[in-house]
């Protein structure tokens, strides 16, 4: 089966190294594993590379007079946010490439639509009516909702009536969480049309017999008892949280070492810090990521809790890579997490929560190894990247058929 993957939002580059892009790249090459005729379009390309890309991907770039509005509006000086201008890029972006991917597709003749939802993305919606194919809708978080809380939102009311008329006018929406699947009914989604399918992983890329040597000696760490975060550093992953943890655990045992692998927002606050406990890796490519969670004893995944629709990459990687993880007990996580079997759970927010189930993972006479046993076991049972596309195979088969 033919399947057209449209990916608009420009804050998710296809070779990227954020979960987003990882996610999407994983998606793709899980489906064409099991077969199926895959190709991407997207406005976003590279933001540093990633040599485990995928081809088949069309960039669709903002060009001729939609650019020259949308370099206008950049200039214009309205007195309202900047990020105003970015919003009205996507909706420039939306009506252009219909025009841009619509002889592109007819040429291709797919058998259905695959988006991965971004705001004031409508392209997708329209496409699926034009070639009269099912629009399979992802969603990965309430877009309007998390742009308004955590970035600037300036036109607010639109997003959130667009989110709304795109989510109900797509023929099958696959949400990550179950607090999503309870956003797409609010919405006026039908029930039978939301699929909840949680991100994934590539077990055989990420393993417990990884080697973590080289990652310790390039950062000092042989020795070490080292406590590991992998992420973008956003706000709602609470590194403040994480970091006083972290000090706690360091005050009553020097050995202590903090890894934190990525890059975001939350970095400069980080550096400023020059706490001897931490180890600051910056972005590093995917294909490098397990090596770094191999040279882990211990692996947090901290959220603030505020939002609960998350649906974290780096949970199921840590937990393929058989380390015992220890997560916020937040939203999805505290129902993939069995607190004390697959992994220890933690309050979010509460450092010396977090610092306590550090310890009791080090403590732990087999040093955590039967948490990580029965957290690998966990995930190969139905949360990796080729049983979520079987999954997604089988909803386009299903659409294709007259219905979900």
């Amino acid at each position: 089966m033919r399947i057209a993957y449209l990916s608009c939002d420009f804050g998710v580059p296809v070779f990227g190294t954020t979960g987003s892009a990882v996610h999407l790249r994983e998606l793709v090459r899980a489906l064409r594993g099991l077969g199926q005729e895959v190709r991407v379009y997207s406005p976003a390309a590279d933001e540093g590379g990633a040599p485990n890309a995928i081809d088949g991907v069309q960039i669709v770039s903002l060009g001729g007079i939609a650019h020259e509005v949308a370099e206008l509006l950049k200039r214009e000086d309205t007195g309202l946010p900047e990020h105003l201008y970015r919003e009205w890029r996507r909706l420039l972006f939306a009506e252009h490439a219909q025009r841009e991917l619509r002889p592109l597709l007819e040429a291709f003749a797919p058998d259905a639509i695959y988006e991965r939802y971004a705001l004031f993305s409508y392209a997708g919606v329209e496409l699926a009516q034009a070639l009269g194919v099912p629009l399979v809708l992802e969603v990965n978080a309430p877009l309007a909702q998390e742009a308004a809380t955590h970035r600037e939102l300036v036109l607010r009311a639109t997003a959130e009536a667009l989110e709304q008329r795109i989510l109900c006018a797509a023929s099958a929406v696959v949400v990550v969480s179950e607090p999503l699947a309870g956003h797409a009914r609010r919405l006026g989604v039908a029930p039978e049309r939301i699929e909840v399918l949680p991100n994934g992983v590539d077990p055989e890329r990420f393993h417990p017999d990884v080697s973590g040597e080289a990652v310790r000696a390039r950062h000092g760490l042989e020795g070490k008892r080292v406590v590991g975060f992998a992420g973008s550093l956003k706000p709602w992953h609470d590194i403040d949280t994480l970091v006083a943890a972290a000090r706690l655990l360091h005050e009553r045992d020097e050995r202590v070492r903090l890894l934190i692998v990525g890059d975001g927002p939350g970095m400069a606050p980080l550096r400023a810090l020059d706490a001897p406990f931490l180890v600051l890796t910056g972005a590093v490519r995917h294909e490098d990521v397990a090596a770094h969670y191999a040279a882990m004893d211990a692996i947090a995944v901290t959220f603030t809790g505020e939002s609960d629709y998350f649906s974290p990459v780096k949970l199921f990687e840590a937990m393929a890579m058989a380390k015992p993880v220890v997560a916020a007990r937040a939203g999805q996580i505290a129902q993939l997490v069995v607190d004390g079997e697959t992994g220890l759970l933690y309050e979010p927010g509460d450092a010396s929560d977090l610092a306590v189930k550090v310890r009791d993972a080090f403590a732990r006479e087999d040093g955590g190894a039967s948490l990580g046993a029965a957290a690998r076991s966990y995930v190969l049972d139905g949360h990796t990247w080729e049983h979520n596309a079987r999954r997604v195979t089988e909803i386009v088969a299903s659409l294709k058929g007259g219905g979900v």
